[in-house]
């Protein structure tokens, strides 16, 4: 299983460790750097799309068009793909949808209004996004929020707008890099922390749900041996 990052602080956090506890091996590849940072296309039989402060319709951007090439391939190969809010919507554009721009961010956490809780739990998730896809053709819509579509299957593949990955570290980490950039007031920020439970991870619990119904979706068995 190969997992798609964009920055040091887009990672597969809980999302990996449900992974490992499966018995999956493993890769984390940073998309960002470049076709040569990317995974052979073959040399993985599930794919995991991270995450990213990048939107999915800059064109200008030559990392983001050799990712969307690989993820193309990942899908045409009927290799399963999970796409996480950036990894979502390049899912989408990949499957024929629409990417764009919201009035405003939706940040913060929210329940999810689902149509399947045993496949996307109700939440509530983080969502941390500036653009929102549309539902591919021929795709099932499973969960959404007032603002915006939240996930989205289409056969052995799901699109997801929410973070189910997030630990306190991470978001600790993003909440840092915002405050930099300027693109998140303190009151927002406090409430994104306060989300967070006493064990700092997340929605641990609906997490794995989600992921082991990707996988069982997937069709897919633990793999043996090192990681692609």
């Amino acid at each position: 299983m190969a997992f798609l990052q964009h920055s040091p602080s887009d990672v597969p956090g809980l999302l990996g460790l449900r992974a490992g506890t499966l018995g999956f091996a493993t890769a984390a590849y940073r998309a960002d750097r470049g076709p040569h940072a990317l995974p052979r296309a073959g040399s993985f039989d599930m794919l995991v799309v991270m995450g990213s402060a990048s939107s999915t319709t800059d064109e200008t951007s030559g990392w983001i068009r050799e990712e969307r090439r690989l993820v193309a391939a990942a899908v045409d190969d009927g290799v399963p793909v999970l796409g996480v809010c950036f990894g979502g919507q390049l899912l989408a554009q990949v499957l024929g949808a629409e990417v764009r721009r919201l009035p405003a961010p939706e940040v913060g956490w929210f329940p999810v209004e689902t149509d399947d809780p045993d496949r996307v739990p109700p939440g509530p998730w983080l969502l941390w996004h500036e653009d929102e896809f549309t539902a591919p053709p021929g795709a099932e819509v499973v969960a959404r929020t007032e603002v915006s579509l939240q996930a989205f299957v289409h056969g052995r593949h799901t699109g997801i707008q929410f973070h189910p990955e997030v630990t306190r570290d991470v978001v600790g980490r993003w909440v840092l890099e915002a405050r930099d950039e300027g693109s998140i007031d303190p009151v927002r920020a406090a409430r994104v922390m306060d989300g967070f439970g006493p064990r700092d991870q997340g929605r641990r619990h609906e997490a794995d749900r989600l992921f082991d119904r990707f996988a069982e979706q997937a069709g897919t068995a633990p793999e043996k041996g090192p990681g692609p």
